[in-house]
């Protein structure tokens, strides 16, 4: 038996020694599965940065199948001119609108609808909103033709109430008085800007709480910090300011001064961006005005010439002639540019700059990445507006990528005003967002032909709300998802302890009278065949103390940790009661003096979170309402995942080996959690330490040109920070060494990196 053991621990650190000669900066071996699969063979590989020329069995690192090693080595493709359109709009869209070229489609911005955006349709502040059985077509409105309140002392909430002038294009509020907004003429012609713009006010919140004469409203502000001698509202250089600016393109000490607003891929160049809507110069096209028409020759994009934009964003390479390069590689996607309703005009009602976007401008034009849980739906769009993955060309397209705002629309737009809605007042949140895709798999059917010639299979949905795809319209089953929650249960109902979210809650009324659950019914919430579970968008300043960002390692002094909603205040079910189990073990048998291990929120748990991640060796991986972000916390941080979710697949839980840099609990075993942890031995945790330097930077988002800089500049920056003073004696090195930083380019093989050569592993299946 003592030669057995003896063999076993010899076996155990040939190993280890294996995995850390090749463990730094996020380098290994190529996965012993992808040389299963008939890829190259492995070998022993030099400790270099990772570069686009890294060997494909360093790049493939820890994946498994042969998906990584078969999009490096796969054949290029010609890289052909793109095709133009020369199809005509009426009326050149009423000045309200751009005309696609290829369809003959208006695409119109808020305030305007229907053929040649020759309709009106407002979106008014209001006091109240529609119910499901209303009749009214019309979205309700409280305020005058002079687009006034009509009684600040009525009771009654929306976000959009206006206790000043409203924009009732958008349902935005700006001041009254002399520095207030003054209207376009009611008799002017379509698109007049306003005669004068004025200061904004977010939303009643922000607005007065008595009327001149001491009257109650339903605001929260003094009503002379407004409206008084020296009010925001009536001076230029007043006593107190909002403490937020909005709408998305206005900055200043006082919100006086233009700001640029985000648009997806910055309009290319080629156009104004308006709150999320790209007003395109002339024979320009498209959601980012990336398209030209037939005849029109090339003009110069304008982004080199404004540095702000040129750090985030670049002119589409699909839009250039020559093509940048003679080939290029698979997959090739098609961006559709859908109507504005369904993405560009949600993010002109959104109002507030940090919402449904993962970064914004602010005074001088200087940036900042958005902290919103729903990011990767602007980050995913704006990525593949810009990769040179992109086609023009439909017709060479393995993919058409359907830039739906399903989460922008969850929160914040609905209810904000009451317009839009899908198709009924009220009701659950993602019922909203059920009909809308179902109404734009109908709009796509009318203006091409491309989901009905393979069912939808080769069209890209992307899922970021609490559940993911689980209520997905069963019309997309066939579709690629992607989501960030793996849930596999074939029959699943909702577990969400919002109950606005609730997707099993059926709602019948006279718009819907069969309700909108038949609907969704027959599908998973994920499927590994042909779906895949992918990182939430994590900004730069997330994890910038990372030591796998070269920030100096501390020693990971925090045994188990989690700070967090623990579900204090929440329905029994929340996070399956998997939070709320351990959190009271921890309080009850007092884990942070006993076992070193910190586990509950801002009130029980203090400090900077990504240092304390930073000093955690296991980190706890539950669901929220749905998915939780905790697993990209854990990895980016270098701190080993404790998954607990049955049935749950983990981000890339399909493509990566979890199980090599993860520990995966069952939720039966939750009350012996700290045993499980306590029995996994110096060796595996060192084991699972380096394999976490070999994968973490397919959890980041690094590819986007700001991005990258932005992490180029972290790790610099960190670098030169002075060691920090060895650890204690009593604590065992490997807590301090591993994982490493990591080195190389921060946009290779990133999390687009990883969805796209996944994505050419799939083209197969959409072939069907």
């Amino acid at each position: 038996m003592q030669l057995q053991h003896w063999l076993a621990l010899s076996a155990l650190f040939l190993l280890l020694v294996s995995q850390l000669s090749t463990g730094l900066g996020g380098r290994s071996l190529a996965s012993a599965s992808a040389s299963q699969n008939g890829t190259a063979p492995i070998k022993q590989l030099n400790l270099e940065p990772l570069t686009e020329n890294s060997a494909v069995e360093s790049r493939c690192a820890r994946t498994t199948g042969p998906w990584c090693y078969n999009f490096h080595t796969q054949t290029p493709v010609p890289w052909r001119p793109a095709p133009r359109g020369s199809v005509d709009c009426p009326g050149n869209c009423n000045n309200v609108g751009v005309c696609n070229h290829d369809t003959g489609y208006c695409h119109c911005r808020a305030g305007w609808i229907g053929e040649g955006c020759t309709t009106r349709r407002t979106r008014p502040c209001t006091n109240h909103i529609r119910t499901p059985e209303s009749e009214s077509t019309e979205p309700l409105s409280y305020i005058g033709p002079d687009k006034r309140d009509l009684n600040w002392t009525e009771l009654g909430f929306r976000a959009s109430r206006c206790f000043g002038v409203c924009d009732d294009d958008l349902g935005a509020c700006y001041c009254d008085g002399p520095m207030g907004r003054v209207p376009a003429p009611a008799d002017a012609p379509p698109g007049t800007p306003p005669i004068r713009r004025g200061r904004p006010l977010t939303h009643a919140h922000d607005q007065p709480k008595t009327t001149w004469d001491g009257r109650p409203t339903i605001g929260t502000t003094d009503y002379n910090k407004m409206y008084g001698p020296k009010g925001y509202c009536n001076v230029s250089e007043p006593d107190w300011a909002p403490s937020m600016c909005s709408p998305d393109d206005l900055g200043g000490k006082f919100c006086d001064d233009p700001v640029e607003a985000f648009c997806p891929g910055a309009c290319s160049g080629h156009g104004f961006c308006d709150l999320g809507f790209c007003r395109c110069n002339e024979g320009y096209y498209g959601h980012d005005c990336a398209r030209r028409k037939a005849g029109l020759p090339l003009q110069p994009s304008d982004i080199e010439q404004r540095p702000w934009l040129s750090f985030h964003v670049r002119e589409p390479p699909a839009a250039l002639e020559p093509p940048p390069k003679p080939t290029r590689k698979r997959p090739l996607i098609y961006v559709y540019d859908l109507d504005p309703l369904y993405n560009a005009r949600l993010l002109q009602y959104r109002i507030v700059q940090t919402w449904c976007t993962h970064r914004h401008y602010h005074t001088g034009n200087t940036s900042t990445w958005s902290a919103t849980f729903y990011g990767l739906e602007a980050a995913l769009h704006e990525y593949l507006l810009i990769s040179e993955h992109r086609t023009f060309d439909p017709e060479e397209a393995d993919y058409f990528y359907v830039p739906f705002y399903g989460a922008c629309m969850i929160y914040p737009v609905a209810g904000w005003a009451d317009y839009p809605w899908f198709w009924t007042p009220g009701g659950p949140r993602v019922m909203q967002v059920i009909n809308m895709i179902r109404e734009i798999v109908e709009w796509i059917d009318k203006q091409y032909p491309f989901w009905k010639r393979r069912g939808g299979r080769d069209h890209i949905w992307l899922f970021t709300h609490d559940e993911g795809a689980c209520w997905a319209p069963s019309v997309i089953k066939d579709s690629v998802w992607l989501t960030h929650w793996g849930r596999l249960d074939p029959e699943h109902t909702s577990n969400t302890a919002f109950v606005g979210d609730n997707y099993t809650h059926d709602m019948v009324n006279w718009r819907q009278p069969e309700g909108y659950i038949k609907y969704i019914k027959g599908h998973p919430c994920y499927d590994p065949q042909k779906d895949l579970v992918v990182p939430n968008f994590k900004s730069p300043p997330h994890y910038v103390r990372s030591p796998l960002q070269s920030t100096p390692s501390k020693p990971r002094d925090i045994f188990f940790f989690f700070k967090g909603d623990v579900g204090k205040h929440r329905l029994s079910h929340y996070s399956r009661g998997i939070r709320q189990k351990i959190y009271k073990m921890a309080m009850e048998q007092d884990w942070a003096n006993t076992q070193k291990s910190l586990i509950g929120d801002g009130g029980n748990v203090h400090g900077d979170y990504s240092d304390l991640l930073s000093r955690s060796l296991f980190c706890l991986v539950a669901p929220g309402d749905g998915w939780s972000p905790r697993l990209e916390d854990a990895v980016l941080h270098g701190c080993i995942p404790v998954i607990i979710a049955d049935r749950v697949h983990a981000v890339f839980e399909s493509v990566l080996d979890i199980d090599s840099f993860a520990v995966r609990v069952a939720e039966a075993d939750v009350p012996r959690v700290m045993d499980i942890l306590r029995a996994v031995s110096d060796i595996k945790i060192r084991l699972k330490q380096s394999r976490l330097g070999q994968v973490w930077h397919r959890y980041r988002y690094g590819a986007l040109p700001g991005l990258r800089s932005d992490l180029l500049e972290n790790m610099e920056l960190n670098e030169r920070e002075p060691l920090l003073a060895e650890a204690a004696n009593n604590t065992p090195r490997w807590k301090v060494s591993l994982p490493r930083p990591f080195k190389g380019d921060p946009g290779v093989d990133d999390a687009f990196g990883t969805i796209i050569q996944w994505l050419h592993s799939r083209i197969g299946y959409t072939r069907g």
